[in-house]
């Protein structure tokens, strides 16, 4: 995936050397030198042809009779291969944006292709600035753009974010904050739009991302988006949790407390447990209990135990409970003492309402898979 022209000075001709190279080609290449008369030790990187058109500039001071680097260009040229159209543009560009100096800095960037955005087909300020507005990123009302200075707009912005017009597009590094929002573990993504612009938002969100999705958005406020599509990254509260009239903010604390539950030993069990149970009609429902998530408990003993902690809960000690053991079936009581609790089976676990047992309607129904 890249060809290198290898010459010297005084050679009117060169040989090419398509990497990624064994040790048998390379050594093949500089013996055509030495068949023609030139000093193999004087061979030096002509030209670099590659899919990613900036590449040349910057390997072309590479040192191919050193083992190190031909390793690491073959290593380059073994990462180029698995890039994608997309990849080459936004290496092109990084490349431009960043500062080269030399075979280690071109190698870590193609690693790290993840921490860059193209905006393709874009390479000049004029087209950055009218991108910009088209999107909603910056917002202003459809009776002034057309009177808009496109050029300084998008000058202000590469001059705020830096970056560089490649042969794909405007290429820059994300934000720390971009690159946070990425890493963090998605628990709700909402995509929402207005008629001007799209958005993607994670949550749980800080503060200040939540901002920026109005700033794209070109909105005050969450209610003024419509919410296109909602995913959930942990399993089964895709089923558990509606996705019908979803409050933003509320999405993003439920998000915060789901983030909590993954936390604690057994909370998210409890959480999947009480919304199998509860089956909330809406995100905001999904929330309460969250919070209320403190009133329930998921059990996971069998009747015979729970029967010694329901004693234990009306105040008996375990010497009481020694000394009755023989005397008192447990495991009865137990069982007849969940049906009082309201104690309810579900594919998580047993779960009770510690405030006030499930409503006994559907009791049955659910005491039937104990």
């Amino acid at each position: 995936m890249i060809r290198l022209k290898l010459s010297n000075k005084s050679a009117n001709e060169g040989v090419v050397l398509d990497l990624p190279a064994t040790p048998a080609e390379v050594s093949e290449a500089f013996s055509w030198f030495e068949r023609i008369g030139v000093d193999p030790s004087a061979v030096r990187i002509a030209g670099v042809n590659s899919p990613v058109p900036t590449l040349g500039q910057y390997i072309l001071r590479a040192d191919i009779h050193d083992p190190e680097q031909m390793k690491k260009l073959n290593e380059l040229a073994e990462a180029i291969e698995r890039m994608d159209n997309r990849e080459w543009d936004i290496f092109a560009g990084a490349l431009d944006a960043e500062s080269i100096n030399g075979l280690d800095d071109v190698l870590k960037i193609s690693k790290r292709l993840g921490d860059y955005i193209i905006l393709p087909n874009v390479k000049t300020d004029t087209e950055l600035g009218r991108i910009l507005v088209d999107t909603g990123y910056k917002n202003f009302p459809e009776n002034v753009q057309p009177y808009l200075d496109y050029r300084a707009i998008g000058a202000e912005y590469y001059a705020e974010n830096g970056g560089a017009y490649g042969p794909g597009g405007y290429v820059r590094r994300k934000s720390s904050l971009e690159q946070g929002q990425e890493r963090r573990n998605a628990l709700i993504t909402l995509h929402l739009a207005t008629k001007q612009a799209e958005c993607r938002l994670v949550l749980p969100a800080e503060e200040e991302e939540l901002n920026q999705a109005k700033e794209r958005l070109g909105i005050e406020h969450f209610t003024q988006a419509t919410i296109t599509r909602v995913e959930f990254g942990k399993p089964y509260m895709d089923d558990l949790i509606p996705k019908d009239c979803i409050c933003v903010e509320d999405a993003n604390e439920l998000a915060l407390g789901i983030e909590e539950f993954w936390q604690r030993d057994g909370e998210m069990l409890k959480f999947l447990a009480v919304l199998s149970v509860e089956q909330p009609e809406t995100i905001s429902d999904a929330l309460r209990f969250a919070i209320n998530l403190d009133d329930y408990e998921r059990i996971t003993e069998g009747t015979y135990e729970y029967g010694q902690s329901v004693l234990r809960r009306i105040g008996a000690d375990d010497e009481l409970i020694d000394t009755i053991d023989g005397y008192m079936d447990f495991e009865k009581f137990g069982e007849d003492s969940m049906v009082e609790d309201g104690v309810r089976q579900t594919e998580f676990g047993l779960i009770r309402r510690c405030s006030h047992p499930f409503p006994e309607e559907t009791q049955a129904m659910q005491m039937g898979g104990m």
